[in-house]
């Protein structure tokens, strides 16, 4: 064994190596691992959807939720940021997972620009599909205030723009708050956010 071992030692060592790889691999996907802690419970709202309806968190209780704050004339952060949220609704497509276990909420904080048609207009540039991906509006005030509640500081300048802290919450099924994905921690990415709401639809 001794001789064995001085001849073989690095590739027995990489084998053992991928096998740990593949099976954390494998841990994780099927929602392994320690789970998300709970920050809070979420706070409901009733805005305006596109398509004339007042939509709520609470009208998708037992879905994961993601939610977004946003205006569609950002001249910075929020076009690459619903960018990703197009992939990650592409890759909860993919799980069958949209519209019926997940649904992603982008909430503007600008109604005299973004009105419905704007907000319309702006959702099928991105391909948004209105079953699963949800773009509401409200009046400033409200949204502002319930954005603060979501952990995203919004400022106006005296020129109508805004300035606001680009983050997604992860909301569960029963309406906590999980987790933030911030732009400036690193962590905004498609994949990271998919992968998390996938693992929270499968929480029991």
């Amino acid at each position: 064994m001794g001789v064995f071992w001085q001849k073989h030692w690095f590739k027995v060592l990489i084998a053992a190596v991928i096998v740990a790889a593949a099976a954390g691999w494998y841990y994780k996907s099927q929602g392994g691992g320690e789970k998300l802690p709970v920050i809070k419970k979420a706070a409901d709202f009733k805005l305006e959807h596109t398509d004339g309806k007042q939509i709520g968190l609470s009208d998708d209780n037992g879905k994961v939720r993601l939610v977004y704050f946003f205006w569609s004339t950002c001249p910075d952060v929020c076009q690459p940021t619903t960018y990703e949220l197009s992939k990650v609704q592409q890759e909860l497509q993919k799980s069958s997972l949209l519209g019926t276990d997940a649904v992603i909420y982008s909430i503007s904080f600008d109604p005299d620009r973004d009105t419905v048609d704007q907000l319309k207009k702006y959702s099928a540039r991105f391909e948004a599909d209105p079953s699963g991906w949800k773009f509401l509006r409200g009046d400033s005030k409200t949204v502002v205030d319930l954005a603060k509640q979501y952990g995203v500081s919004v400022l106006k300048d005296n020129n109508g723009n805004f300035a606001h802290t680009n983050s997604v919450a992860l909301v569960d099924r029963a309406g906590n708050l999980r987790k933030y994905f911030v732009a400036t921690d690193g962590n905004l990415s498609y994949r990271l956010v998919a992968e998390a709401v996938k693992s929270l639809a499968k929480e029991q």
